[in-house]
């Protein structure tokens, strides 16, 4: 299949004839132009809000695991580890979304990552009954420690460590927000590669898992202004529902290595 548009051409090859044959040639060809038209579209939009993105600039590779690294603080306005920067605090208005879409319902909060602790605040702000977080590097660890101590009637806790070496033993929660980033090369290989659609759907699973029903997991995703299809089917296979809604306006920092545009999707899935 071979359609033209006015800036592009998309030709689609089919390398087996039997692939995606249906019940016929009719049906066949219903199902290429579909995807073939959605494709496009894409191609337009991005085209019209491309120039709205600020240059961005080369993220360095992570030379090392990353667990025990020192988490440099020293500029107030970022956290790096390993020269990479980690988040910054342009984020706020993004980190709030989350916190408020987390923390819906109240109740027992679990957060995946602490970070420079700016979703941590809202999720405090918001109330609820406990907040467990997440956190591997001991350096940002070490950060949490003197952010507990300013909330002595607070409920929170961390459970330190990988996600995937400590989720089992934590339980239940009402509302899970994750906000992670690659601890290595290898992991962001595999979790950031064109075959992934978004980072957090190697957390899919757990999050299902350790959802309450009814329970809510908060994420955002780099798709910018949509969610692609496979990143719907991917969360319809272990959520009810799910929405979308953009945060705009944020001002990333033209040297900022890991994002570059104005938006930012915030997703909020349902058990």
């Amino acid at each position: 299949m071979r359609r033209t548009f006015t800036d592009f051409t998309v030709e689609v090859d089919m390398k087996r004839p039997d692939f995606l044959r249906a019940k016929g040639n009719g049906q066949r060809n219903l199902l290429l132009g579909r995807a073939v038209a959605e494709f496009a579209s894409d191609l337009h939009h991005l085209e019209a809000i491309q120039q709205e993105f600020v240059d961005g600039a080369s993220r360095p590779l992570i030379r090392s695991d990353w667990s025990s690294s020192g988490a440099d603080y020293s500029d107030s306005s970022q956290l790096l580890i390993e020269g990479q920067q980690v988040m910054q605090d342009w984020e706020h208005p993004l980190m709030h979304k989350l916190a408020v879409n987390a923390c819906e319902s109240g109740g027992d909060i679990l957060e995946v990552g602490f970070g420079m602790g700016i979703s941590a605040g809202y999720v405090q702000d918001c109330g609820v009954r406990s907040h467990t977080i997440i956190e591997i590097n001991e350096g940002v660890a070490e950060r949490f420690a003197a952010w507990r101590a300013e909330r002595p009637g607070a409920d929170i806790r961390l459970a330190f460590g990988g996600w995937q070496d400590v989720i089992g033993g934590l339980g239940q929660f009402d509302g899970i927000l994750y906000d992670t980033y690659p601890t290595n090369e290898d992991e962001f290989v595999k979790t950031l590669g064109p075959k992934v659609v978004t980072l957090a759907a190697n957390f899919f699973p757990a999050a299902a898992a350790h959802l309450k029903p009814g329970g809510i997991f908060s994420y955002y995703t780099n798709e910018i202004d949509s969610l692609s299809r496979a990143h719907q089917r991917a969360l319809l296979e272990h959520f009810s529902s799910f929405k979308v809604e953009l945060v705009t306006g944020l001002q990333p920092p033209a040297d900022c290595t890991y994002w570059w545009a104005d938006r930012m999707a915030a997703v909020t899935a349902y058990k």
